[in-house]
């Protein structure tokens, strides 16, 4: 493969690598309880808002000589106030990316190690979460490759159980939804495809070819929401009503213990990385950017997942669900008017260039905002 080749490649894996997370356990989950066919809808409707909203972002970054990410483009386009409601949201999905990898660490380590070690209700996120603090104090970052690594395992594995459980789903799973449960899948979607900090990344990689980042970001969100497509079709084909939070511990009846004891294990070993990765870049981010001495920046970041936690906060559906509702919803109406802003403003000429109506930029906005007002005040 040609170099020019491998780096549309790496670029598409970047995006791919950073959206497909701990969001995707989620998933089965709010779908079985609102209704396959409900989430499938939002599932479509959100991959292409999140199309759109990272082509956006992606001609900001190609509009922009110097490279940022979204708080220093924040900063420069829309100024200090929006810059520190920025922070605060990617804060805030910060904390709580932590808290639902230590929570969602006990479903696993449970389902792994509960044959032959019994311990009470939460040992093993609270052991989880201890020694990965530790290790991220360490400063052990995540490299790329070990990241592609699980990122093909992980698919790997959906096949697997896609192949194994194919002679058992049944379609009666797919029908029906609930009232109650209608928004759920919203939250967890838009955290599932929250990757807006790798497109800035992606043009990095693309260097000497930033006019193929348009496409690297379609094929990735494309991929990663047939990725998803995938997976919750066989869970819910599966499990059905009766589908649990984790996704995984509920397949165990159905597919038995060795392809359940595998997807844990890879669960495990995912939730892993991705917890020292979100701990370092935010450990970084108190460190460098606001000038916190490492160790009391360490503190900062893996002291309130695990107070939450401790706390009681252990709801993985409804955490992940509200901080995609909230922060999350929040950043996508950021980049609506950074767009609108760096077509004007910006020093560069970018590669490609959108013309976006205006009704087309208010209705999106309308709609995250009308999430955020739905999971703060009415949820």
């Amino acid at each position: 493969m040609s170099a020019h080749n491998k780096k549309f490649l790496y670029a598409i894996a970047a995006l791919v690598g950073t959206m497909v997370g701990v969001g995707i356990f989620g998933l089965p989950f709010a779908f079985s309880k609102a209704g396959f066919w409900v989430g499938m809808s939002f599932l479509l409707g959100l991959t292409l808002s999140t199309m759109l909203v990272d082509l956006m972002y992606g001609e900001v970054v190609l509009r922009t000589h110097d490279k940022h990410q979204l708080m220093g483009y924040t900063r420069k386009y829309l100024g200090a106030t929006y810059q520190k409601m920025v922070f605060f949201a990617a804060t805030l999905t910060g904390y709580v990316g932590l808290l639902a990898y230590i929570i969602i660490s006990g479903d696993f380590l449970s389902t792994l190690l509960s044959p032959f070690f019994y311990t009470p209700l939460g040992t093993y996120s609270i052991l989880f979460g201890v020694i990965m603090s530790f290790v991220a104090l360490k400063g052990i970052k995540t490299i790329s490759r070990v990241e592609l690594f699980f990122g093909s395992l992980f698919i790997t594995v959906i096949l697997l159980i896609f192949l194994t459980g194919f002679s058992s789903i049944n379609t009666v799973n797919f029908q029906g939804f609930n009232r109650e449960f209608f928004f759920l899948p919203y939250g967890i979607l838009l955290f599932a495809l929250g990757g807006l900090v790798a497109v800035p990344i992606q043009r990095q990689i693309l260097a000497g070819q930033e006019h193929r980042l348009r496409w690297a970001v379609v094929i990735a969100v494309a991929l990663t929401a047939a990725l998803y497509a995938l997976f919750t079709t066989t869970v819910v084909g599966i499990s059905g009503e009766v589908t649990t939070p984790d996704a995984v511990s509920g397949l165990y009846e159905f597919l038995g213990s060795k392809i359940t004891i595998l997807s844990a294990l890879f669960g495990a070993f995912a939730i892993t990385t991705a917890f020292l990765m979100h701990a370092t870049v935010m450990i970084d981010m108190f460190h460098y950017d606001y000038r916190v001495k490492r160790f009391h920046a360490w503190i900062l970041v893996v002291v309130p997942p695990m107070l939450l936690f401790l706390a009681g906060i252990r709801t993985f559906v409804d955490i992940i669900s509200l901080a995609g509702g909230v922060a999350l919803g929040f950043e996508q109406i950021m980049i609506v008017l950074l767009y609108a802003k760096a077509k004007s403003k910006g020093d560069r000429i970018p590669e490609y260039s959108m013309n976006i109506p205006l009704w087309l930029l208010y209705l999106l906005m309308a709609v995250f905002a009308s999430g955020i007002i739905y999971f703060l005040f009415i949820h």
